[in-house]
């Protein structure tokens, strides 16, 4: 049996040529491969071309705001975010869109590589867990409540369930069962105090997974 691994292809999206060659640079050297796009199209196109392990995206974009090219790529191409904006307004926004990490400018190469390697293996294990729930009909089912409740597109609300999951040491079949649980609970009648309660409480649940809930 072959162990030979596949070189990871990363794309960078960043409408300063400079900075494109300067981290196709530091990644060719890494041993990465690397495809480079200096506008929102141009990424696009290319992430539709070809499948990449990981994007890194320039929030500000000549064209398109790097944040909405991160809604079309994901969830099939996981991503970095990449800006000079230090504010934690920036980081949280990054963080609540899905960004695996958030690079700041100017970069040094022994730190972004660090940044590259993480996402790459969060990526992965996302992918991994991805194909083991993408059949499972409860998960699916969750994920069509998350999304209907909390107004989420697919990938936020299984980025929210794992999350979620993850954070309080659950399993994200049993995650599922307590959201579609919630879900019986607002369907039905409250017409007692105990009831108007449950509903509350089961409203109180979903809401938990909205992103950036605290």
């Amino acid at each position: 049996m072959s162990t030979q691994k596949t070189t990871p292809h990363i794309l960078i999206v960043d409408d300063c040529t400079v900075t494109c060659r300067l981290l196709t640079t530091i990644l060719s050297i890494a041993g990465y491969h690397v495809t480079a796009a200096n506008d929102g199209a141009g990424g696009l196109a290319a992430a539709r071309s070809h499948t990449h392990d990981l994007a890194i995206v320039d929030l500000h974009l000549p064209d398109v705001s790097g944040l909405e090219l991160m809604n079309l790529l994901q969830p099939e191409t996981p991503f970095l975010a990449l800006t000079i904006d230090r504010s934690p307004e920036a980081l949280q926004t990054c963080i609540e869109k899905g960004a695996l990490g958030y690079l700041v400018k100017p970069l040094d190469a022994e730190t972004f590589l660090r940044h590259v390697h993480v996402a790459l293996e969060r990526g992965r294990e996302q992918r991994n867990l991805r194909r083991a729930l993408r059949d499972n009909h409860t998960v699916n089912k969750a994920l069509g409540v998350l999304m209907g409740f909390l107004q989420l597109p697919e990938h936020h609300a299984f980025e929210a369930l794992v999350a979620h999951a993850s954070a309080r040491n659950l399993k994200a079949v049993a995650l599922a069962h307590d959201i579609l649980a919630a879900s019986e609970t607002l369907s039905g009648s409250a017409q007692d105090a105990h009831a108007q309660e449950a509903v509350r409480a089961a409203r109180a649940f979903l809401r938990r997974f909205r992103p950036g809930h605290r």
